[in-house]
């Protein structure tokens, strides 16, 4: 048992001592303003004021607070404390996605309370340590320095006078007061975790192994789901066309990540649950972890439709590159390579589905609702208007969230079980399932005559998809 104030108010926290006290905070006491990007202090979104001084509440466990002073976002807005700030935020469109937006307000509000007058270097230093991918901060830092006197706030635009003006935006105010609902923020009475086992390997065939015994002696844990549970197609892509990754790979996993089932239970059980208890064999095999590799000679096929495990090619071709580039006056060669890129959107996927009769709800962090609703009603085998996608705000998407991520894990094990059922990724199970940038590996040989008038251009790239289609289609096209 730990007590504490809360936002000027006494509580106690009957959960362990070592609880992060952002679980506390938003599983507890029902405060979900305290964000959750990465639980490991990189991110910021979970700052609070401990005796004024910001911290992570994710590094802090409940019972380094006993005794002390905690002010979340709820409270500094509560008090009216940050009025001046949200009022700047607004005016500056210093909120975009708003996930990193509590925190902000935490730690500038920290800031103004010791310095009302601070320059953008101790602005800079103060707001460090929470990470915003939105906005390039210039906007959060202006909106900082124009409370302490620094800039002058933009006043709202007169009616009539809106285009070419700085407009607030609609949602602004339960963004930089904690209160708009992300993926994670609200979960429903009586709701079951879900947990997705994902293979450790790149390339490997799997064996689950006896699943009424697990569950025979793993009580809270209701149920094991895997391809055989699919009621309709295994399959969803974003191009139709193309769509290739199934909701649970079958025998074989394709990339480190890759879904072969998932675990439904009751809520602490789950999120302690020890993966190495779960019952499944690997048989890893060689590895193709570039282009280069998957198209040699004897490679295996990935996908029996795709030779070469190439996905799409393209060819345009103009008249006789050659001939140009050998006449041309001058010519420049160029090789260069990309690498992977995570989106490193703050918020992790996460929502969660209930039952409603012969009808299934889904809530959550989406970038594409009208797609994720058309992929599940193939998933489900079910019509599509059987099918409800509501968004809650998504914190950062960046293009992958136009992907299909938890939706239909959540929705199978509200189906089945028929009751509501929730996920949150962590920021490694992000990392490791979601789509990235394309890696890629570009040739350019460019001719122009003496007056700098292009006169040959030849192009070869290769793009590195992955194990599944996704959006290498269109990257190629592009």
């Amino acid at each position: 048992m730990t007590c504490f104030t809360l936002n000027g108010k006494p509580v106690t926290s009957q959960l362990p001592a070592s609880t992060r006290l952002s679980d506390v905070l938003r599983n507890e006491m029902g405060l979900s303003g305290t964000k959750i990007g990465c639980n490991a202090g990189d991110c910021g979104a979970c700052s609070v004021l401990l005796d004024g001084a910001p911290i992570c509440s994710c590094l802090t466990a409940v019972a380094q607070v006993d005794g002390a002073a905690v002010t979340s976002i709820e409270g500094l807005h509560a008090d009216g404390a940050i009025a001046k700030l949200q009022d700047s935020f607004l005016a500056h469109g210093a909120a975009q996605c708003g996930i990193c937006t509590p925190g902000m307000m935490v730690a500038a509000s920290a800031l103004l309370a010791e310095n009302p007058a601070p320059n953008r270097r101790d602005v800079e230093d103060a707001l460090g340590g929470v990470l915003c991918r939105c906005t390039g901060y210039s906007k959060i830092i202006d909106a900082v320095l124009a409370v302490g006197g620094d800039t002058k706030i933009s006043p709202r635009p007169q009616a009539g006078q809106n285009v070419g003006s700085p407009i607030r935006h609609l949602d602004g105010q339960p963004k930089v007061d904690g209160s708009l609902i992300y993926g994670d923020d609200e979960v429903p009475q009586g709701a079951l975790l879900v947990r997705v086992i994902r293979s450790p390997h790149h390339y490997s065939s799997f064996k689950i192994g006896d699943k009424t015994g697990f569950l025979a002696s793993h009580p809270g844990i209701l149920a094991i789901l895997d391809a055989s549970d699919i009621p309709g197609r295994n399959c969803f892509g974003v191009i139709p066309p193309f769509a290739d990754q199934p909701v649970f790979a079958e025998t074989t996993a394709l990339y480190r990540g890759d879904a072969v089932a998932a675990i439904v239970g009751d809520a602490d059980v789950i999120a302690h649950f020890d993966e190495a208890t779960f019952p499944i064999t690997w048989t890893p095999h060689e590895t193709m972890l570039s282009p280069a590799s998957a198209m040699a000679d004897g490679a295996a096929k990935l996908h029996e439709n795709r030779d070469g495990n190439i996905l799409v090619r393209g060819y345009v071709e103009t008249g006789n590159a050659d001939i140009a580039l050998a006449a041309a006056a001058h010519q420049v060669e160029i090789h260069t390579t990309t690498p992977f890129i995570e989106h490193a959107y703050i918020e992790p996927e996460a929502g969660y589905a209930t039952r409603e009769g012969n009808r299934i709800v889904i809530h959550g962090c989406t970038q594409a609702a009208q797609m994720d609703r058309e992929s599940l009603a193939e998933i489900m085998g079910m019509e599509l208007d059987a099918i409800r996608v509501v968004p809650s705000a998504c914190g950062g998407g960046f293009g992958s969230k136009l992907d299909v991520s938890f939706q239909p894990y959540v929705a199978l094990a509200a189906w089945v079980l028929g009751r509501p059922a929730r996920i949150c990724y962590s920021r490694g199970e992000s990392m490791r399932a979601s789509t990235k940038r394309h890696p890629s590996d570009i040739r350019l040989a460019v001719g122009c005559d003496e007056t700098g008038r292009l006169s040959g251009f030849v192009f070869d790239g290769v793009f590195n998809t992955g194990a599944y289609a996704s959006w290498g289609p269109t990257v190629e096209d592009t």
